[in-house]
């Protein structure tokens, strides 16, 4: 089967959610955005990936505390957003209308689920060299040229020092920083307050060196303290 042949085909089922009465859209969460956003989801482009972004950190935040994410519905004004994981790195998002009965739409997916991840899996590398990371890497780009890049800066520069330490070259901080500003991004809003997360996360990568790790989480606490107060 063709790529195209089977995003065609996760189109066609997403669609059949989004015929039962009460449902307002449904799309697959990606860590790359919303698959099927669009008139096809029944969604704006712009709310669907909103919706995508969100889900996405609430399965890396769920992942991290050791809870793997499963089925949630969550009410918020007159609607309600159904979630279902499919695997790791995507999810079933529905939208429905507050009153409406979850047990059609539960049915439907949980004949659709199997096939659902055979055609993600269809898609495979192809589908990545479209979408790899675009949104996130422009989110990042944009993060670093506002308020908390000179913060950001320095902390990469302070990173590099101790991974040199730690044996490593300049190649392979800048490659883990970047990882770690990509997971940062996933699982929350960036902003000063959660800087201390992304540190963290720096400072595990460091685990097979402990003195520059401690080392690393000392000398950084002060850079943190630098960041701009949120607005």
């Amino acid at each position: 089967m063709t790529v195209q042949a089977a995003r065609e085909q996760l189109l066609d089922l997403l669609e059949q959610l989004g015929a039962i009465q009460g449902v307002r859209g449904a799309i697959v969460a990606t860590a790359d955005g919303a698959l099927a956003s669009g008139a096809r989801s029944g969604l704006p482009a712009v709310t669907a990936n909103d919706v995508a972004k969100t889900v996405r950190r609430m399965t890396v935040a769920s992942a991290t505390v050791g809870v793997p994410l499963q089925e949630l519905l969550i009410n918020f004004g007159a609607a309600r957003m159904m979630v279902v994981p499919l695997r790791e790195d995507a999810t079933v998002v529905v939208l429905l209308e507050r009153d409406t009965a979850v047990a059609p739409v539960r049915n439907l997916l949980s004949r659709q689920l199997a096939e659902i991840r055979n055609l993600l899996d269809a898609q495979g590398n192809a589908g990545d060299e479209v979408h790899e990371g675009d949104e996130v890497e422009d989110e990042i780009a944009r993060i670093m040229r506002g308020e908390l890049g000179p913060v950001l800066d320095r902390i990469a520069h302070q990173f590099s020092i101790y991974v040199g330490r730690a044996g490593k070259s300049r190649e392979e901080a800048g490659e883990l920083m970047r990882e770690q500003l990509r997971e940062w991004l996933l699982c929350c809003n960036p902003s000063p307050y959660t800087l201390p997360l992304l540190v963290d996360g720096l400072g595990q990568t460091l685990h097979d060196a402990p003195t520059a790790r401690g080392e690393f989480m000392e000398v950084v606490q002060n850079t943190i303290r630098t960041a701009p107060a949120g607005r």
